[in-house]
């Protein structure tokens, strides 16, 4: 096991002083700072590229949000409304396709099938699980009280 560290038990350095600043160091820092800065005439051309400069601050700023919100909205006009499909043309073409055929595609193990699509699917067609679910009530309540639970929510 480690010993537990303390810092004073370990002795200090002495460090050596510091030098002082040349002489009228600070007196000519303002000057030097401020000869690296660019020029006003510079910074205006720059900065706006000409009318733009002449121009407050809030109202480019006010010109920029109008720029971008009218990009936007050129866009979602440009791009149209979608083509609306009848609803019915999914169903006609499930009524199509032989029922013994689609039971026997929901009943392949490689089929993902959700319950939610099965409640789409029954409440467009109630009758449809009378011609391949034969089983009375009192079964369907015995195998649902069988399965195990979770959550309480289910009870």
């Amino acid at each position: 096991m480690k010993p537990s560290f303390k810092l004073d038990a370990h002795p200090r350095r002495s460090h050596p002083p510091l030098s002082s600043p040349p002489a009228g160091y600070f007196d000519r820092l303002p000057s030097q700072i401020m000869a690296r800065l660019p020029q006003a005439e510079a910074r205006d051309t720059a900065a706006g590229g000409g009318w733009l400069g002449f121009l407050s601050p809030a109202l480019r700023t006010g010109l920029a949000s109008v720029a971008v919100l009218g990009g936007f909205a050129a866009s979602f006009y440009m791009s149209g409304t979608p083509q609306l499909v009848p609803a019915t043309a999914s169903t006609a073409s499930l009524d199509a396709v032989p029922r013994t055929e689609l039971v026997g595609y929901l009943l392949t193990s490689g089929a993902h099938v959700e319950s939610a699509d099965l409640a789409v699917l029954t409440a467009a067609h109630p009758g449809i699980a009378k011609d391949f679910l034969h089983a009375s009530e009192a079964e369907l309540n015995e195998v649902l009280d069988s399965q195990p639970s979770e959550e309480l929510t289910y009870l």
